[in-house]
C-alpha cells in the first residue's frame, strides 16, 4: 500500500523556515542623568571658558602696620566640543519588495544608531572623568589622595578604598550628599563575595539627588561607606600605572588589565566635577537616493565634556579580571 512520507513528498517540505522574531543584541543600561553640569546653552563656537575664583590668603597683622594686600586667585576651566559621531544605513527597494522582515530592519537601523551614539557619549564622559586626574599621580587635595591603585592582593578593591575616598572627599569639603561611584562589574563581584561587610545598604537612596533621572533596571549595586555604587561596562581601561598613595600609603602598581573606577560628588551644578554640552543633539535625517533606489538614514551628533572641579573627582584603579 503506497502512501505519502518525507522521501516521496519532499517538495512539500520547506528546507529552511524563518521565524517572525527578529533577534536583537543584548544591551546594558545607561548611567543616570545629571552626573555632569549641562552647559549646552553657550551660544556659538566650539570652546567654552568659565572663570574660576579661589580664596583670599589671610595674614597675621600688627597694630599700626599696613594690612597686607593680596590678589584673589583666579583662573578658568574649559570645555571643547570635540566629539563628532555618526553612522548611516539604508534599505534598498528590492529588499523591501522581497524581504518579509524589511520593515523591521528599516525601523531598527536608526534605533541601533541612536543606541550607539548614547554609548559613545557615556564612554566619553567617563574617559574625560578619568583624564581629569593626572595619571601616575596621587592628585592630593588637602593632604588626601584622590587617585591610587588598589593595594589589596591582585589589585582588588577593598572596603578601605571606599572609606579612604570618603575621607578624601570630606577633606576636600565636598557635600556628603550626592556621592556616587561608577565601578566595573568586577568590583560588584568583589562585594558579592566579601563577608562581614560594614556600612553597606542595599537601597539606592542617592540622598535625594537626581532621583527623577534614575529609571528602573539601572545597575545599582548598594551604598558602601557613603557611596551609591553603580556598575558600568564603559569605564576606561588602564594599561599600566604606578601611584604612591591611597589607604596603603605606598607605591602600588598595576601592569595590565586595569580599569579606572570613577568617584564623583554630584550634589549640585557647582559641585559636579564634569560639565558637558551638546552642540548637536542626536539627529536622524532620512533621504531618498533615487539613483541607487534606496532609502538612507543618517544619524549624527556633536558634543564635548570638560572637568570643572577636580576636588570632587576620584579614581581607584583596580584589576579588570581579579576579584579576590
Amino acid at each position: 500500500m503506497a502512501g505519502n512520507f518525507t522521501t516521496n513528498t519532499s517538495p512539500a517540505i520547506r528546507g529552511q523556515v524563518y521565524s517572525q522574531i527578529l533577534m536583537e543584541s543584548l544591551n546594558d543600561e545607561f548611567l543616570p542623568e545629571g552626573l555632569h553640569r549641562d552647559v549646552t546653552d553657550f551660544g556659538d563656537g566650539d570652546t567654552l571658558n568659565i572663570p574660576t575664583v579661589g580664596e583670599m590668603p589671610i595674614y597675621d597683622i600688627e597694630e599700626d602696620k599696613e594690612t597686607p594686600i593680596a590678589a584673589l586667585d583666579s583662573g578658568s576651566v574649559t570645555l571643547t566640543i570635540n566629539q563628532h559621531k555618526g553612522v548611516a544605513g539604508y534599505t534598498t527597494d528590492k529588499l523591501k519588495e522581497d524581504g518579509y522582515k524589511a520593515d523591521a530592519i528599516e525601523a531598527y537601523i536608526p534605533q541601533s544608531a541612536l543606541r550607539g551614539i548614547s554609548e559613545s557619549y557615556e564612554s566619553n564622559m567617563l574617559s574625560v572623568a578619568n583624564g581629569g586626574l593626572t595619571s601616575a599621580n596621587s592628585n592630593t587635595v588637602n593632604d588626601a589622595d584622590h587617585r591610587w591603585v588598589a593595594g589589596a592582593t591582585n589589585n582588588v578593591i577593598s572596603i578601605e578604598d571606599f572609606a579612604y575616598m570618603n575621607w578624601a572627599f570630606n577633606k576636600a569639603n565636598a557635600p556628603e550628599e550626592g556621592r556616587i561611584a561608577v565601578v566595573d562589574p568586577i568590583v560588584a563581584l568583589t562585594f558579592d563575595t566579601l563577608t562581614n561587610l560594614v556600612n553597606v545598604s542595599n537601597n539606592p537612596m542617592f540622598e535625594g539627588m537626581v532621583t527623577e533621572g534614575f529609571r528602573r533596571n539601572r545597575r545599582f549595586v548598594r551604598n558602601v561607606m557613603g557611596w551609591d555604587v553603580w556598575v558600568s561596562n564603559r569605564l576606561p581601561e588602564v594599561a599600566s600605572e604606578t601611584i604612591t598613595g591611597g589607604p596603603q600609603g605606598s607605591s602600588t602598581s598595576i601592569s595590565a588589565n586595569g580599569v579606572a573606577n570613577i568617584f564623583m560628588c554630584v550634589a549640585d551644578d557647582m559641585t559636579k566635577p564634569l560639565m558637558g554640552a551638546w552642540r548637536r543633539m542626536p539627529r536622524i535625517e532620512g533621504e531618498r537616493n533615487v539613483q541607487k533606489r534606496r532609502d538612507e538614514f543618517h544619524t549624527t551628533a556633536r558634543w564635548g565634556f570638560g572637568v570643572q572641579r577636580e576636588e570632587t573627582l576620584g579614581v581607584i584603579v583596580t584589576s579588570k579580571t581579579n576579584y579576590k
